[in-house]
């Protein structure tokens, strides 16, 4: 019976690891809170803070390269950065524990313009309370958590969660 269970359980988690379209609010950085404040090198080691963007909305996308859902929301969230970056709209690609030299060329391959950061220590998807990939935080213009999407995020969900904060 407890081997059941440890399956069970091995097995909710792989599910929700990589979860498909869907929105889970969880515990961590809550909706109406501040969103905790970060410092992560970028792909050109540059260092690059959330509170570098106050008085923009951000989007801040947790992935991973290994991630089948991740590599399916980038093309939306790319569109999106691209049409609404004249709006305020910032990106950042927050990638989960995998090092530049994985990351950079994957970021080239498939075109991402946005800002990808790396969190190869899993700092930030630890403050975040991140449990799943993709997830995606919306922080409004007063640094204020408005979105946490966990799973897939499509062009309509995303558009809807913008509409909302954009002028």
């Amino acid at each position: 019976m407890g081997r059941f269970v440890g399956i069970l359980v091995l097995l909710l988690f792989t599910v929700t690891a990589c979860a498909g379209t869907g929105s889970i609010r969880s515990e961590g950085a809550k909706d109406g809170n501040q969103a905790p404040d970060f410092t992560l090198e970028n792909l050109e080691g540059e260092k690059v803070s959330l509170n570098d963007f106050s008085g923009r909305v951000v989007l801040i996308n947790f992935w991973a390269t290994w991630c089948p859902p991740c590599r399916a929301e980038i093309p939306d969230i790319q569109a999106a950065y691209q049409s609404h970056q004249k709006d305020g709209l910032v990106v950042l690609g927050v990638n989960v524990g995998e090092s530049r030299e994985a990351v950079k060329p994957f970021v080239d391959q498939v075109q991402m313009t946005y800002p990808v950061l790396l969190d190869e220590a899993r700092e930030v998807f630890k403050a975040y309370r991140v449990f799943g990939l993709p997830m995606s935080v919306i922080v409004d213009q007063e640094g204020v958590v408005r979105v946490r999407h966990t799973g897939q995020l499509t062009a309509a969900q995303l558009e809807h969660y913008l509409d909302q904060l954009l002028p």
